[in-house]
């Protein structure tokens, strides 16, 4: 049998393993997780390699054995694309890579990456081979997005190995990235948001007012702490102040923010419900859960799916507050440059997006204003 299944840290995995006749005559082992983790697909990849084997003698694509003589490649770039993975991962991706985009990076690599070109000459992984995994990301019926962020990774892979000179330079052939839609923005209206702040603990109103009146992402309200919130008091109430962004917290781990630190005014509704983070240490958390501890990875997102069902809406996520914040900020006549600033937009055409968002509303301000009898 050659397809199998093995358990490895506690996963059951399949796993492809053939023995077969090389072309020399000497025997050769081909040993991989399946692709796709279903029995019919592991098989249907069993059957595709063993054609392959029939036809050209090794269980991989032409395009990915052929065109080059091994005698031909420099010592360096005849290193298996496993070898560079693993130098890429302990240099690379510690030095260069954000958190959560090292763990996207690893799981292309795991699932898709190594499992293809782990044991092929670093010179094998050329366009053509990038060019016939993209088509067959495709044959599976893969989104454009997944094909693009499987074809991201390789590029960085390969533009690590030649920044090492194990190849003289990145393929320039390779694939080209397949153009994705925006998606719709989804922005609740202020009488959805209130109902989810009506509707939330007490424990948990503070972090969602976070998102929604001063635009934090999930990791930014995770890593807040109290020496970053500066209040504006005003006769002994909390009217004001700026929220510093420094760092936000992913997968346990603190990270620097995604477009650097920034910081963002306070508004009065806001304020009020950060005013008992004037008590307490420095250091401390200003967003915890109904435990009392910091959030963890994914405790916003459910804690905001609970508290949206009990107030009787649907469809949204926890980053529609971050959405409903920046649009308000533009409502309220904020200049789009500086809604820039406080969103930590990279890119102004982003922010922009939400400006397009925003000519829809006036639109139909406009449209029931005509209509309106009392004209």
């Amino acid at each position: 049998m050659t397809v199998r299944k093995a358990v490895r840290r506690g996963e059951t995995r399949l796993v492809i393993d053939i023995c077969y006749q090389k072309k020399d005559g000497s025997q050769g082992r081909y040993r991989k997780d399946a692709q796709v983790q279903t029995m019919a697909a592991a098989r249907s990849e069993e059957r595709r390699l063993m054609a392959f084997i029939a036809q050209h003698g090794e269980p991989f694509e032409p395009s990915a054995i052929e065109a080059t003589d091994d005698a031909d490649i420099s010592p360096e770039a005849q290193k298996a694309f496993a070898e560079i993975v693993s130098e890429y991962r302990a240099t690379f991706m510690i030095t260069d890579l954000k958190v959560t985009t090292r763990r996207g990076y690893d799981s292309v690599l795991d699932s898709t990456l190594l499992p293809r070109f782990g044991e092929l000459p670093l010179a094998k992984v050329d366009g053509a081979a990038a060019a016939a995994l993209d088509l067959d990301l495709s044959k599976r019926e893969l989104s454009r997005s997944s094909r693009n962020n499987t074809q991201i990774v390789l590029r960085s892979v390969l533009r690590f190995a030649a920044s090492r000179g194990y190849i003289g330079a990145r393929p320039a052939n390779l694939p080209r990235l397949k153009p994705i839609g925006q998606t719709v923005l989804e922005i609740p209206s202020d009488e959805e948001v209130q109902k989810v702040l009506d509707a939330a603990r007490e424990a948990h109103r503070r972090s969602f007012a976070l998102m929604a009146y001063a635009g934090l992402r999930p990791n930014e309200v995770r890593a807040l702490r109290r020496r970053d919130v500066r209040l504006r008091l005003e006769k002994g109430e909390a009217i004001g102040g700026f929220v510093s962004i420094r760092e936000g917290r992913s997968h346990g781990q603190i990270h620097t923010p995604k477009t650097g630190q920034r910081e963002i005014p306070i508004v009065p509704p806001l304020a009020r419900l950060l005013a008992p983070v004037e008590q307490g240490p420095r250091d401390g958390h200003v967003a915890l859960n109904e435990h009392g501890k910091p959030w963890g990875q994914f405790g916003l997102d459910q804690a905001f799916s609970r508290v949206r069902r009990r107030a009787g809406l649907e469809g949204w996520s926890v980053y529609c507050l971050r959405h409903y914040a920046i649009t308000l900020w533009l409502r309220r006549g904020v200049p789009v440059h500086v809604v820039q600033r406080m969103a930590g937009h990279k890119h102004l055409a982003t922010t922009q997006r939400y400006v397009h968002h925003l000519k829809q509303d006036l639109e139909e301000a406009a449209r029931r204003l005509a209509e309106t009898s009392a004209w």
